[in-house]
Order: structure tokens, then C-alpha cells, then sequence
């Protein structure tokens, strides 16, 4: 449910917004009829990449889902990958 209060803007342009908010991300959008605060997180560059990629998140969520299901992929047989890398000539 949507809540209103009011609150003074000092001299220097600062309204505080109570302890919900404090040491919180937010955006500023701006609108006609004044501002809107949205709650955000920081993302890491080196990990944007993944939120910019729908084919990447949708693998992630499915994965973290299979592994919450208990569903994992069958383990390699290092016997049988040793063998083949015995097998192959060292060049």
C-alpha cells in the first residue's frame, strides 16, 4: 500500500527520508509534478554483462533452480577421461 508524508527540503536542497532509507541506493526520477524515489542496488561492472542478457539470466535462474531441486548433471568418469589422455600422444 502506497504511503505519503511530507518532509522539509533544507537550504541546501537535502530532505531526510527516515531510518528505511539510510545508507540506501536510490534514483531520482524526475516528473512534472516533482520526484519519485525508487529503492536500487549497485550492480558490479564485471557482472552487468549478465543483467544485460536475457539468455544468460534465464540459464542462471534455471540453474539455480535445478540445483534447489536437487536436479544436478551426472558427474564425469575420471577413470574413463584419464585413460583417453593416456591414450593421446604428446606432441
Amino acid at each position: 500500500m502506497a504511503k505519503s508524508v511530507t518532509r522539509m527540503v533544507d537550504s541546501k536542497g537535502r530532505v531526510t527520508l527516515g531510518k528505511s532509507f539510510a545508507n540506501k541506493l536510490v534514483i531520482v526520477n524526475e516528473v512534472p509534478a516533482g520526484a519519485i524515489l525508487v529503492r536500487a542496488e549497485a550492480v558490479p561492472a564485471k557482472e552487468a554483462w549478465l543483467h544485460k542478457n536475457p539468455r544468460a539470466i534465464a540459464a542462471v535462474v534455471r540453474g539455480l533452480a535445478e540445483a534447489e531441486a536437487g536436479e544436478f548433471a551426472e558427474a564425469p568418469d575420471l577413470e574413463e577421461g584419464s585413460a583417453l589422455a593416456d591414450a593421446i600422444e604428446d606432441a
